[in-house]
């Protein structure tokens, strides 16, 4: 999408510089030349270099464009075409301040048990029914219980990160948004759990759509880590394997 508007700004400026290099004579001929005139601009500070690219690539031969400083174009072009430049140069400003306005992004994890044998799932886990089974149709007869569930905000510029306690152990889940392009998010995903659950530690990357339900990960289910005061550990319902899933969303911008 960035580069689309890129390229759809970029050919504005050639249309309108075009037309303004040539202006007509009382004859009613189009005079080609027109004279030089030094022109500075005003220009968002982080798109500088990207606005003279742009102009450069459009003008071709027929203007010298630098940056005098971030924020200050410097075009050197014939008189005719300046006004053209500097409505192109507003319009092409706008577009890009819109591509890089942040987004609210929220980032659900679950962490799932799943028992072997057949049986009912955890009621808490209908919304990721179909996700569930299409498990079940490749590791066999399975029943799920959520484990935990966490919800972290952030904005596409932004990351979020959350630490719950589990008896003396801890958990960790962590995101941050690389980039967002349409419906696909761009993230950095971590999770780690030091109670020995089955499943330790995660740090991966991914291309999400929003509200696509994803299986980060699975291991083998472990029973927990005995608490310091016990001196065997009993394990009854040792789960079959443990799961992680996530779920990106985008919501709505704050009023």
């Amino acid at each position: 999408m960035k580069h689309l508007i890129r390229c759809t700004a970029i050919s504005a400026i050639a249309l309108l510089t075009m037309a303004g290099c040539h202006t007509p004579t009382q004859s009613g001929e189009q005079a080609v030349d027109s004279p030089m005139e030094l022109k500075v601009y005003d220009v968002p500070a982080a798109q500088s270099e990207q606005l003279r690219h742009a102009l450069t690539v459009a003008m071709t031969t027929k203007a010298s464009v630098s940056v005098a400083a971030p924020g200050r174009l410097l075009v050197y072009a014939p008189r005719a075409t300046q006004a053209s430049i500097g409505e192109a140069i507003t319009e092409l400003g706008k577009a890009e301040t819109e591509q890089v306005a942040p987004v609210q992004v929220g980032v659900h994890f679950w962490v799932i048990d799943g028992q072997s044998g057949a049986g009912d799932d955890d009621p808490a886990l209908k919304d990721l029914a179909g996700s569930l089974a299409s498990l079940r149709q490749t590791m066999g007869p399975l029943h799920f219980r959520l484990d935990q569930a966490a919800a972290l905000v952030g904005t596409s510029s932004g990351h979020g990160s959350l630490v719950t306690a589990d008896g003396p152990y801890a958990r960790s889940f962590y995101f941050q948004v690389a980039a967002i392009d349409g419906d696909t998010a761009r993230l950095q995903l971590s999770y780690e759990d030091n109670g020995g659950h089955g499943l330790r530690k995660l740090d991966t990357h991914i291309d999400a759509t929003f509200g696509q339900y994803i299986v980060l990960a699975q291991a083998p289910g472990a029973c927990p880590q005995p608490s310091t005061n016990t001196t065997m550990a009993t394990c009854t319902d040792k789960p079959a394997v443990r799961l992680l899933v996530v779920r990106v969303d985008r919501l709505p911008a704050k009023a």
